[in-house]
Parts: structure tokens; C-alpha cells; sequence
């Protein structure tokens, strides 16, 4: 039986890359690939992180291949203003990319725009490029213009998580490999995700310097709002199972583990859990985004176990996705998720042990 591949996330601390590169073979399964997002002045991205300089990535880029992992550049934003496409923003941005791929050695970027990907495509034919989740491809047609713009794998939409069908369907109508990302921990089909990529798209442009302005949360204080008031969210969002992952054969045995904005205590063990396939905990615990801020604000846990007993991944990924007329999500929701529960990951995660 063939093992897994993951791409794992940098979060601008050294100390989580060398645990990355210390996790990078483990239960017959492997990290094939580190992402990051560079220098600020170049492009936006989908999180908010702190400064970086070119020498900076360039030394990152170079302790990432040393330990023969391959590295990823991201330049998924998805909004960059009306001037985006003139040659005064796109030329400065394709010459990073030359210096970043031809220089440091960078051998696969993340695109958001299809544009900039059939951009990319004609001026660096040797390059991997991977169409970000951030594209929103949900459907064939979506992943055909991105295939035919030149990318060579496909992030689809995780909205689409659980349609293994639909996901297989992609692969096969574009010769495309799937990376399917796992961990996100965004609401379903959500009417806010648009407009919060494209604020973040901007304020990435602005390195984070550890004090967040009360604006940069409204998205997230609203996501964990309606957690809250309908609990079956959290069911219904896009997450694989560790132990779900390997389900996904006829689709892909490719999987992206988020956390670029986590803590080292988070990434290592969202990594070690995907790797070895097993999690015995809170399964809220490995999740990014909405989902990891709602556990942690309201001390919820969904134990993982208990999913798997319940037979929860023949169910969602069986039915229609058409939650007006179900009330599954729910019951399970009633059933297995508790409050007021403190774990020691939780203690760990917020640096009181």
C-alpha cells in the first residue's frame, strides 16, 4: 500500500521547521513540500503574516531543500486592486518569481488568479504551479480553465471535500493531480469567505506585528458568532478525518495540512496526526481558521473517535448537501459535542503549561 503525501505549512518560526523536517517521513507516509508566502512588497497571500525579506526567504527556501523538501511559493491573493494586471505591478511580480524559482531554487507556486497562472505559465514552463483553494474551483468546468491556464494540480474548493466523486471526476477530465486540503476549518459554503479573502488579500500587503487591529477580526468573531447559535456548522464544514484520508484513493493521495498563522504545538500535531492516519482527541484541535477559534473560545470538543464509530463519512459524503432538508449535522452535533471541556493540547496551545 502506497503512502501519503503532504504539504505543510511554515509559519515564519525556524523552531516549526525543524520539527517539519524531523516529521518528514513517518508511518510509510511523507511531507513532499513546505509552502510559504515571501516579501510583502511583491504580493499579497491568503494569511497575515509577519514581515519577511528576500534574503529572509531565501534562506528558508534554502533549509527546506537542504533537507530534500520541495518548496512552495504562494502568490494566492485574490484581490491586488485595479492596477493588478498593468505591466508596472505584473513585470515586478514575475521577476520575483524568476528570482525566487531560477535563484533560490523554488520548484512549485500556489496561484489564486487563473490569469496569473496562464501568465506564469508561458514565462516559466519548468515551474509546478498549483491553482489555490482560493480559486473556488467546485465544479470540472472551474478545474478545466485552470488546467488548460497551465496548472499542474488542483486545490478544488473544500466545499467540495466531500464529494469523492465529483473529486475523482476532476482528476480524471484534466490529467490533473488533486491536492485536497483537510484542515481548513471554514463554515460550508460560506456567504462571508469572498469578501474575508479578499480583506485579508490587502491587509497582507501589511506584515503582522502581534497587535491586531479590532477590525482584522470581524470576519473571525462573526464565523465563531454563528458556531455558536447552530452548532451543526461545524459538522457541516468542508474537514477530512485522519482516518478518512486515505478514502480518497480514487481522487488523490496528495493532502495540504493548514496553519501558516498556528502555533509550532498546533502544526506539530496536526502533522503527526495526518501522517500516522490516527487522532484520538478533539478533532476540533487540528483544525485552522473558524473552527480551532470556536473550540478554543467556547472550550468545545467533538471527540474523533466517536465519528468514526458513527460511520460520519459514509454519511456526509452519501448525501445530497442539501441541509434544509436534513437535520443529521444536528443530531450529531447534540450528541457528541461537549463544552467546557479543558484539554491538555488546549493548555499547551495557549501557553499555560
Amino acid at each position: 500500500m502506497s503512502g501519503l503525501d503532504f504539504s505543510v505549512p511554515y509559519n515564519n518560526d525556524p523552531e516549526t521547521l525543524d520539527e517539519i523536517i524531523r516529521l518528514k517521513e513517518r508511518n510509510g507516509n511523507r511531507i513532499r513540500e513546505v509552502y510559504l508566502s515571501g516579501p510583502q512588497e511583491y504580493t499579497g497571500a491568503g494569511r497575515i503574516v509577519p514581515a519577511m525579506g528576500y534574503d529572509d526567504l531565501a534562506a528558508v527556501v534554502g533549509r527546506i531543500r537542504g533537507a530534500g523538501l520541495r518548496a512552495n511559493l504562494l502568490l494566492n491573493s485574490t484581490c491586488e486592486g485595479d492596477d493588478w494586471y498593468c505591466p508596472a505591478v505584473l513585470d515586478p511580480t514575475m521577476e520575483y518569481l524568476r528570482r525566487a524559482h531560477e535563484e533560490m531554487g523554488v520548484e512549485a507556486v500556489t496561484i489564486a488568479n487563473p490569469l496569473y497562472v496562464r501568465e506564469v505559465r508561458r514565462r516559466f514552463p519548468g515551474i509546478e504551479i498549483c491553482a489555490s483553494v482560493l480559486g473556488d474551483i467546485d465544479c470540472v468546468s472551474k478545474a478545466v480553465i485552470f488546467r488548460r491556464a497551465g496548472a499542474d494540480v488542483i486545490t478544488p474548493s473544500v466545499d467540495i471535500n466531500r464529494d469523492p466523486g465529483l473529486l475523482a471526476r476532476i482528476r480524471e477530465v484534466t490529467g490533473a493531480e488533486i491536492k485536497l486540503m483537510v484542515n481548513e476549518g471554514c463554515l460550508f459554503r460560506c456567504a462571508f469567505r469572498k469578501f474575508h479573502f479578499n480583506y485579508i488579500a490587502h491587509r497582507s500587503r501589511r506584515p503582522y506585528e502581534g497587535q491586531a487591529r479590532p477590525e482584522d477580526n470581524v470576519f473571525s468573531r462573526n464565523c465563531i458568532a454563528l458556531c455558536r447559535a447552530d452548532p451543526s456548522q461545524i459538522l457541516k464544514s468542508g474537514w477530512v478525518r485522519p482516518e478518512d484520508a486515505r478514502k480518497y484513493g480514487a481522487a488523490t493521495s496528495y493532502f495540504k495540512l493548514v496553519g501558516r498563522t498556528s502555533s509550532r504545538t498546533m502544526i506539530v500535531r496536526v502533522i503527526k496526526a495526518y501522517m500516522d492516519e490516527r487522532w484520538e482527541g478533539d478533532l476540533l484541535e487540528l483544525m485552522a481558521g473558524s473552527l480551532y477559534s470556536a473550540g478554543m473560545s467556547g472550550l468545545l470538543h467533538l471527540d474523533n473517535r466517536s465519528l468514526g464509530a458513527l460511520g460520519f463519512f459514509d454519511r456526509v459524503t452519501s448525501c445530497d448537501r442539501e441541509c434544509s432538508r436534513c437535520t443529521y449535522c444536528a443530531e450529531v452535533a447534540g450528541k457528541l459535542l461537549r463544552r467546557g471541556v479543558f484539554t491538555p493540547e488546549k493548555m499547551i496551545d495557549l501557553g499555560l503549561s
